[in-house]
């Protein structure tokens, strides 16, 4: 359903300037820094272990990427995980990169497992990376800081539970891919593929002095404008006989997870779910793996890439409706090409692993140069934050010139432009907004980190990193390999790791002051410095070895609020309140689904994180679990939907399952899964009919 008038105008007092700190909480947050002299054994035998944790939270969760437009979730499809891979390259170095389905990570988030995982496994700090896919249906309010934590959703602070529950399920999963490590083969590669990401920032882009060939006037050169890379560390492990089979791919691609738009509802991994997904489903069938295959898939410089969906254009006007099906086309086909690479690389999987992880915490407050580059001291926010993204514009601000990105009255021209901030203006004034927005509420820490892998290094950032500023980036690491005598095959910036500081763009973008330059916080040299940083923790590390330079201490003083239901005492009995019933699409980009919908224990007792819907099918008089086409029919795959609806007495909710694309030609039902204490519930059994008949019948 398209987003009323009415509602918008609702969001407006909210979205129209940044808005004054309401009251709240605030919550001193210390964790403890693990002990740095531990270290992994040394075996001589490389080692590996992957896991996909699930960390979709209960309902109400606010979603981020869309700030206040966006809503809390009522329930989950595609669920949110965090998927883990572990290497240890046998001669005392290890590391774990950690994909989440988040719209970005969280420093805290990576200190807090970091400390709880150091003892068991010997990984330092800087020997883990969380990175995100980008989603902006999946929950947030877990920043360091509060800033995002008060503007990248609808709602405001830091939700401590969600922080809790995110950070205990990834050090679970670290531990559990720790302790079933078994004997590692791996292989590097990358594959570029056009079609999938467009340049959304293209007058911008053509900027860059580095950049020529591309045509505003062309339609099809925003195809070409971007970064087509999909790199791949593939992953096989030893099973009992003897034999290597595959285990994990940790992947990249450049996309933003906006295929889904701001309507949304429910958690949701975007278009990456479905790239995950088949790999991991088709990979597993192939070689009949007797573990479960994870494919950690995360974006790379997604600053100005769109995924290559139809374009909506410049207007927000009717530019909200939801396509799930042409997320999964575009998710579906970066899954076939990620496994295509998978396939190639192995030929090239070898047991000879060396690994090594270099980490410098700083405050770019404090440490605001970097070789002969400054960035501004105090952050600041651009007008054309306020107005949106191309495409994703906020309603009515985008008509006022001042916010509109790219317009020119949206940016300085003749006064103040010299300084480090450049020609952006200030969203609220250069004198007001330090009122409303407190310059100690910025992120301000940055992880500076590499991670090799044999002859690729992963640069993870906390920025949405532009294509052109990506680019600059790898190229200085690569140069200061190079000089050392080690010339690495390849370079990446994983975007959105360990933190987020909103973008970075090339000093030549910014000029522009698109939105991705009006939220480049720290002013138009980022790039350049972010680019020298990172130069010079290479050289130190070439020279000096491994580096684990850390913050003196993690405290955090951010304001806290509570998103999730209590705990509560389910004294009710689930039932069914209504049998499975058709719902028939009606616009293009809609899907037909069956409905189920029934009581059960309350939202903070659900536990949306462990499987809770499955789809049966009657065979010879026995109900087995349904697949289609090796998708699995469960809350697990792309089709199920969960939804908390309400309340009900007896500390009992209303709860609905849709089943979207259902299939023709077989008996089915619903299955619920016990929930605390409560046993399995099955539906009436029914069947579902395709062409003019299109609906459901139960079967008596």
């Amino acid at each position: 359903m398209r987003p009323t008038v009415s509602r918008w105008a609702r969001l407006l007092p909210a979205a129209f300037l940044l808005t004054l700190t309401a009251c709240a909480s605030t919550q001193e947050i210390y964790v403890s820094q693990p002990d740095l002299s531990l270290k992994p054994e040394t075996t001589g035998v490389a080692t590996a272990g992957a896991v996909s944790v699930d960390i979709t939270p209960p309902p109400g969760m606010p979603m981020g990427g869309y700030s206040v437009m966006a809503n809390k979730g009522q329930g989950f499809r595609t669920r949110i995980k965090a998927r883990v891979v572990y290497l240890n390259d046998g001669h005392g170095q290890s590391l774990a990169v950690v994909q989440t389905d988040l719209t970005a990570a969280s420093l805290l988030l990576q200190h807090e497992v970091a400390q709880r995982v150091a003892a068991e496994t010997g990984l330092t700090p800087g020997d883990i990376a969380i990175t995100a896919s980008h989603s902006h249906s999946a929950p947030v309010n877990f920043f360091d800081n509060d800033f995002y934590n008060k503007h990248t959703s609808s709602g405001q602070w830091l939700e401590p539970e969600f922080l809790e529950f995110t950070a205990d399920r990834i050090s679970q999963g670290i531990l559990q891919a720790y302790r079933e490590r078994r004997a590692a083969k791996i292989a590097t590669g990358k594959k570029d593929i056009y079609g999938y990401n467009r340049n959304r920032s293209l007058d911008s882009y053509v900027l860059n002095d580095t950049v020529s060939g591309i045509d505003l006037d062309n339609p099809q050169d925003k195809f070409k404008a971007v970064n087509p890379s999909l790199y791949m560390v593939r992953v096989d492990v030893k099973d009992d006989r003897g034999q290597y089979l595959p285990l994990a791919a940790f992947s990249s691609f450049s996309v933003h997870a906006t295929a889904l738009t701001v309507p949304v509802e429910v958690y949701n991994a975007d278009l990456f779910a479905y790239a995950q997904k088949d790999l991991e489903w088709k990979i597993r069938a192939k070689y009949d793996t007797p573990w479960p295959v994870v494919h950690a898939l995360s974006t790379g410089t997604q600053g100005d890439m769109a995924p290559a969906l139809e374009e909506r254009g410049d207007n927000w006007v009717g530019h909200f409706d939801v396509d799930w099906q042409a997320a999964r086309k575009l998710g579906q086909g970066i899954g076939g090409e990620a496994i295509e690479l998978f396939e190639t690389l192995g030929t090239q999987l070898t047991s000879d692993i060396s690994l090594a992880t270099a980490a410098r915490e700083l405050n770019i407050r404090d440490h605001n140069k970097a070789e002969n580059v400054e960035i501004c001291h105090d952050a600041a926010v651009g007008n054309t934050v306020a107005a949106g993204a191309y495409e994703r514009r906020t309603p009515w601000l985008t008509l006022v010139p001042f916010f509109h990105g790219g317009n020119v009255m949206a940016r300085r021209w003749w006064f103040f432009t010299d300084g480090c901030q450049g020609n952006k203006r200030h969203l609220g004034f250069s004198f007001l907004q330090p009122i409303l927005e407190p310059k100690d509420s910025f992120p301000d820490t940055v992880m500076f980190q590499l991670l090799r892998i044999n002859d690729m290094v992963v640069m993870p950032l906390p920025f949405e990193t532009t294509t052109e500023a990506g680019r600059r980036m790898t190229a200085r690491v690569q140069a200061e390999f190079a000089a050392a005598g080690q010339p690495l095959k390849y370079a990446w910036v994983a975007s959105n790791s360990n933190g987020y500081f909103g973008y970075t763009t090339t000093p030549e973008e910014y000029r522009r002051q698109n939105y991705e330059g009006g939220h480049t916080l720290y002013g138009q040299y980022s790039t350049p410095y972010l680019t020298a940083q990172l130069g010079v923790l290479a050289k130190d590390f070439l020279a000096q070895g491994e580096i684990e330079e850390l913050q003196k201490e993690w405290r955090y003083t951010l304001k806290v609020n509570d998103f999730l239901a209590d705990a509560t005492d389910s004294e009710g009995q689930r039932a069914v309140l209504q049998q499975p019933q058709a719902e028939l699409a009606e616009e293009a980009n809609e899907e037909d689904y069956v409905a189920l919908r029934w009581l059960d224990v309350a939202p903070a007792n659900i536990k949306f994180h462990l499987p809770l819907v499955t789809v049966e099918h009657r065979v010879d008089g026995k109900w087995q679990p349904l697949m289609v086409n090796g998708e699995p029919i469960n809350d697990d795959g792309y089709d199920i939907e969960v939804r908390y609806l309400d309340d009900e007495d007896q500390g009992m909710a209303e709860y609905e399952t849709r089943w979207y694309n259902p299939v023709a030609g077989g008996e089915y039902r619903f299955v619920i899964a016990p929930r605390d204490g409560q046993s399995e519930l099955n539906s009436t059994a029914f069947t579902w009919s395709d062409g003019d008949k299109a609906g459901v019948a139960l079967v008596q």
